[in-house]
């Protein structure tokens, strides 16, 4: 059962990777790794540097667009086998497959390891970092200094993380309360390498903050006021009910009822702190956004760093008592088969048409928007071959924008929205070259032509439709029209 899941992960992940066509925020960062820059208005710079490093190494294809991933997901799960082995010994060869497919039945880690986002980079820097600082923490514990390289070690890969995306912060913050509220470890804050650490922070951290201080912290005043929603106090008080209950299902109720009986186990290693550091990096980031809920909207992957530390104690609910083995061995393999129809349902959506489709024009306009790309291009340059001068491109959705860009491979596509991304900053940034210019302006019915966005031209006329199907399944209309004198 366990091989068969496996295989049929795997295989369900390298078909989501050369086959599936680039997921609109996948294009959105690797345009911004085309725009190279400090930072940037939704998220922290890593991860587009890393993709814009590929894309001139190797050229712009899907598998230059994802193999990020391969390299990170190796690395991610390298990491749980080194952190396996310390933790059990010579049963890791048995235990890492357990992690694998439990990984791999998350719904959460299942998307956040395929898509082409900032997560996959952040999650695989943060275990990096958090396995370092367990390891300096029992020699610490042991013989009163410990391995600086580790500290060092983790200190780098954690200020790596949180210049790749913001919620990396709460691994961090649980590894230091954890130390602050372990009777052993808080004289650490009284060790100056614990404050160099700080200082490498700092260091990393720069090119962020020089950026938001360069773009009035916009970055930061967007997470500052992200969804915050002043509704009915009574509605506030169910959002985090509404966050739990995401957290799980996308965490996977199976998965997680494990992690939690292998907690309660005990751990063969007796000199570690792993319990105690495992507990306040799932406690301080899950209290913390349960806190956000309260008054802002809290998103379920932002916890995404949690769990990383409980799947290492999944085996010890697997190696229990045999009275109660079969048991959990029936809840492992059940959320082996509910992480492969998720996956399967997933790939699916994102590779072949989303099943939505067969039940409407409504629905899933997130799943619809991957397809058509180059129906829409080949439209659009057609057009663009009448007029008398190069047109700007330009969508009503930063997704449609970048979708396009990426099918164009031109990195002068934008958009004009409500929504401010970052190509609202690049619009400010290009106004004198924009100004006075034609238009070619694709728009949808999700996101369809909007009076502010007709006020920025002289006249608009709508010019051509282009009709989106999949396997004889309609999908959704792109509509076109040229737009004269552009006025940012």
């Amino acid at each position: 059962m366990a091989t068969v899941a496996l295989a049929a992960f795997i295989l369900l992940r390298v078909g989501f990777w050369l086959f599936a066509p680039p997921n609109p925020d996948e294009a959105y960062y690797w345009l911004w790794g085309q725009h190279l820059d400090f930072s940037y208005y939704d998220h922290p710079p890593l991860q587009s540097w890393l993709q814009g490093l590929i894309t001139a190494c190797l050229g712009k294809s899907l598998f230059t667009l994802r193999s990020l991933n391969v390299i990170t997901n190796g690395i991610f799960f390298y990491t749980y086998y080194q952190l396996l082995q310390y933790l059990y010994g010579d049963r890791v060869k048995r235990y890492i497959w357990w992690i694998i497919l439990a990984i791999f039945a998350s719904p959460l880690y299942s998307i956040m390891l395929s898509l082409a986002w900032h997560d996959h980079v952040a999650i695989t820097l943060t275990l990096m970092g958090a396995y370092l600082c367990i390891r300096f923490l029992d020699e610490y514990l042991i013989d009163g200094k410990g391995s600086s390289w580790r500290l060092y070690g983790s200190a780098i890969a954690l200020s790596l993380a949180l210049i790749t995306k913001y919620n990396s912060l709460f691994m961090t913050l649980g590894l230091l309360v954890a130390i602050a509220t372990h009777s052993q470890l808080r004289k650490l804050f009284r060790d100056i390498r614990l404050w160099l650490c700080v200082v490498i922070g700092a260091i990393v951290f720069t090119p962020v903050f020089y950026w938001n201080y360069s773009n009035n912290f916009q970055s930061f005043r967007f997470y500052a006021s992200r969804s915050v929603d002043s509704g009915l106090p009574i509605m506030r008080l169910l959002e985090p009910l509404g966050f739990i209950g995401i957290s799980l299902l996308m965490l996977s109720p199976f998965v997680a009822w494990l992690l939690w009986k292998g907690f309660k186990e005990k751990l063969p290693l007796q000199e570690t702190v792993y319990r105690h550091i495992a507990l306040w990096t799932f406690a301080v980031p899950t209290f913390l956004l349960i806190a956000i809920s309260l008054i802002s909207t809290a998103l379920y992957y932002w916890n995404i760093h949690a769990y990383l530390l409980l799947f290492p104690l999944l085996p010890l609910a697997l190696e229990s008592r045999p009275q109660i083995k079969s048991h959990r061995l029936q809840v492992f393999y059940g959320a082996q088969v509910a992480g492969l129809l998720f996956t399967a349902f997933f790939v699916w959506n994102s590779s072949v048409f989303p099943v939505s489709a067969l039940f409407g024009k409504d629905g899933d306009q997130d799943g619809r928007m991957l397809f058509g790309w180059s129906e829409v291009a080949s439209e659009v340059q057609k057009i663009a071959n009448t007029l008398p001068e190069k047109p700007l491109l330009i969508t009503s959705d930063y997704r449609s924008a970048a979708a396009l860009a990426y099918e164009m491979n031109n990195l002068n596509v934008t958009a004009l929205s409500k929504r401010i991304s970052q190509f609202t900053l690049w619009n400010l940034q290009n106004a004198a070259q924009q100004k006075g210019k034609n238009a070619i302006f694709i728009s949808d019915q999700w996101y369809p032509l909007t009076e502010e966005a007709i006020a920025h031209f002289e006249n608009i006329q709508p010019i051509s439709k282009v009709a989106i199907t999949r396997f004889g399944v309609y999908l959704k209309t792109y509509e076109i029209a040229i737009a004269q004198n552009y006025q940012p």
